[in-house]
């Protein structure tokens, strides 16, 4: 048990020290094109938590989770992922890059970069599927904490199909 004690108060005492952000966000992504024509009319929703170190001044570094949420049918979702019962979630694990160029005190733009697994129905790990994307946030700066607005390019791709979106969505930046 001391040592247990002893690793969380290194721990607690490194992240102190450091420059750790919680980003919070939430995307809408419109369909560019899908591997069947089944999926073309396939949009879905995604958000998560990501945690990134400051590794230099503007330039972070993190890992986070999310889940994405098939906006259409069960059916249609169930055909496009592949999976053996229908389901409408993936649970997706995510590591991320973002730089960020100040335009001035209040505002930069921040142009991130991701990739990561993404599980359908959180169990089905035999039809584990991968995600890459980027995106181009303009970001408005209230010191410890910001909010941005954006968009970029995401794909995913499962066993038998891919889709490649835009997705359009907010994030918010919790600097400790």
């Amino acid at each position: 048990m001391k040592k247990l004690v002893v690793i969380a108060m290194l721990v607690v005492s490194a992240l102190a020290l450091a420059a750790v952000n919680l980003d919070i966000f939430g995307n809408y992504h419109f369909t560019l094109s899908a591997s069947t024509t089944a999926a073309a009319s396939i949009s879905y929703l995604s958000f998560g938590l990501q945690v990134g170190y400051e590794v230099t001044e503007g330039v972070q570094i993190g890992g986070g989770v999310g889940l994405a949420y098939f906006l259409p049918d069960a059916t249609t979702a169930k055909n496009f992922l592949g999976t053996a019962s229908p389901t409408q979630w993936t649970l997706d694990f995510i590591v991320g890059a973002k730089y960020s160029i100040p335009i001035n005190d209040f505002s930069a733009v921040v142009i991130k970069g991701y990739g990561g697994l993404s599980i359908p129905g959180f169990t089905a790990f035999d039809k584990l599927g991968y995600i890459v994307g980027a995106k181009v946030l303009y970001v408005f700066d209230m010191v410890d904490f910001n909010v941005g607005l954006g968009a970029g390019i995401e794909m995913r791709t499962y066993k038998t199909s891919s889709i490649t979106t835009v997705p359009v969505g907010v994030t918010a930046s919790i600097k400790f």
